[in-house]
This record gives C-alpha cells, structure tokens and sequence, in this order.
C-alpha cells in the first residue's frame, strides 16, 4: 500500500501525495504562489523519481493553479479530472479567474507569481466521470464523483484505505468548526456524504486540512450535522438580511476566518458566499418562498 502525504499544512493548502514502491501520483497541486515550495517538499520525499500522475478534485485556483509549475518539472504527468472540470478549463474567462485570484493569493503572502507562469498549461489529459479506476503503477486510484461544491468535483480512495475527500463534504476550520462549500447544491453535498461513507475507506483526508482521522460513523454524522446547520444558519440570514449586500455581509460575519493560513483573497469568499445564497434559495424556494428574491 502506498504512503499517502499532506504537503501544505502550513498555509493550509490542498496537496496530497501518494507514494507507491516504484510510482506516484499527485493530488491538487494547489496555489500557483506556492508551487515552487511544493516541489520542494515533494522532491524531499520522492527524490529523482517522477510523478506519473496528477488528479484534480475539481477546477478552482487554489487547488490547480500551481499545475504549471508541477508540469515544468514533471512534463510526463498524466493529468486526470472531472470532464467537467475539462469544460471549465477550456473557457478563457475561467483561465483568467484562476489567474486573478491566484495573484491576489501571493500577494496576500508578499510573494509573486514566477515570471513563466502561464494559465495556458492547465488542462487535462484524460477526463473521468466518477467510478473509475485508475492503475498509476502500483498506486490504485478509485474516483468518486462527489458533486456539489461545485459541479466538477471529485474524490478520491487510494489502494482501497486512504480517502482524500473533496470540498462537496464541508472544511474543517478547527476540531470544532464545520465550514460549509456547497456552492452548486447542498442536496448533492449530502448525498457526497453518503458516498463516501460508502467507499470503504479506512482514513479520510480532506482537502486544506490534511489528515482527519480513521473513518467512524460518529465522523460522517458530523459532517452531516455540520451540513444541515449550515444550511439552516444560511436560511436565516436569508429570512433576516433584505438585500443581497446585507446577506453577504451577514454571510462574512458567520464564515469568513480571513485569519486562516494561505490568504484567501476575500473575492474568492464573496463568491463562494453568493453562490451558497443563490444554492439555499433555489433549493427551498417552495418552502422559502417569502425570503427568496
């Protein structure tokens, strides 16, 4: 069984790694800013070895942006996603976002973008739906579509033991604090959740946090708690704030921790946030119609 590693716990990243006897497969190369350092700590541990592939667990700046500085090194990578993370990743506006804010992202932590990075090398080379299996060596890569952080989200059990989750099941802040990331549907995220409690996982990872521990049922009932008081919290600020300016507000005072590690610009928040408001409304419109705009 392979040897799975958090790469970016000291900003709080998304990298993971998984390291077989004779392969290696990457998992989010994470932000552009820091992918130079992320390649240091992947050479620390594997040495001369390549990286035969890279998945994404979907197309947002902070978890593919680096993917150009990985492939300076490791040009041979195979680059696995959602297809439809490959439809966004063909859209220039979205190359361009990803560019923002992974610039405003460095700049947040006084670093820079290297001077050759360019958005243009973020593609995939083969697109999966979810259920698949792929043979990296002897690295053993199951995909599991998990929609609804956002529509082309993916996790991930590798060798059948370590489950590297998506953003779709929540974020941890702390041991206490559950962050919601259903920007595309709250109904999937839940329905995420029993997927993958139903894997068969034996350890679960999460994206921005690392390692959370052996997989119990008291683990996935948080996670679902943790949903549906979110969702219940968002119904409030919705029913309690008139205008979309006001929710938003409302949605910063509840979930922004701008104190975390790795300096999310407050543009990708306020987005993130807008598109929960919009999921929760369109979600419950019958039942919430007189809070709905």
């Amino acid at each position: 069984m392979s040897q799975f590693y958090y790469l970016n716990d000291e900003i709080l990243g998304s990298c993971h790694l998984a390291v077989g006897e004779k392969n290696t497969a990457l998992f989010d190369p994470g932000m552009a800013w820091y992918g130079e350092k992320t390649v240091e700590k992947i050479k620390e541990i594997i040495g001369d070895r390549p990286i035969d592939a890279v998945f994404l667990t979907h197309s947002h700046y902070d978890h593919a942006g680096a993917l150009p500085v990985i492939k300076k090194y490791w040009p041979d990578a195979m680059v696995f996603g959602a297809a439809y993370a490959g439809h966004v990743l063909s859209k220039l506006s979205a190359k361009r976002l990803i560019h923002e804010l992974s610039a405003s992202a460095a700049q947040l932590n006084d670093a820079v973008l290297p001077d050759d990075y360019s958005t243009r090398g973020i593609q995939l080379d083969q697109m999966l739906i979810g259920g698949e299996t792929i043979n990296v060596g002897d690295v053993c890569v199951q995909s599991i579509k998990t929609v609804g952080h956002t529509k082309d989200c993916l996790s991930y059990l590798i060798d059948g033991h370590d489950l590297l989750a998506s953003e779709t099941i929540g974020s941890i802040n702390t041991e206490e604090d559950y962050m919601p990331q259903f920007l595309v549907s709250c109904e999937e995220a839940m329905k995420s959740i029993d997927c993958c409690r139903n894997s068969g996982a034996k350890k679960l990872w999460l994206t921005h946090y690392g390692e959370v521990g052996e997989t119990t049922p008291e683990l996935w009932q948080w996670f679902e708690d943790g949903l549906t008081a979110a969702k219940h919290r968002i119904l409030e600020i919705i029913r309690d704030n008139e205008t979309p300016e006001e929710q938003l507000k409302a949605m910063e005072a509840v979930f922004w921790r701008p104190e975390k590690k790795g300096g999310w610009p407050q543009k990708a928040f306020d987005l993130n946030a807008e598109s929960m408001l919009k999921t929760i409304k369109s979600e419950n419109f019958l039942s919430h119609s007189k809070f709905t705009k």
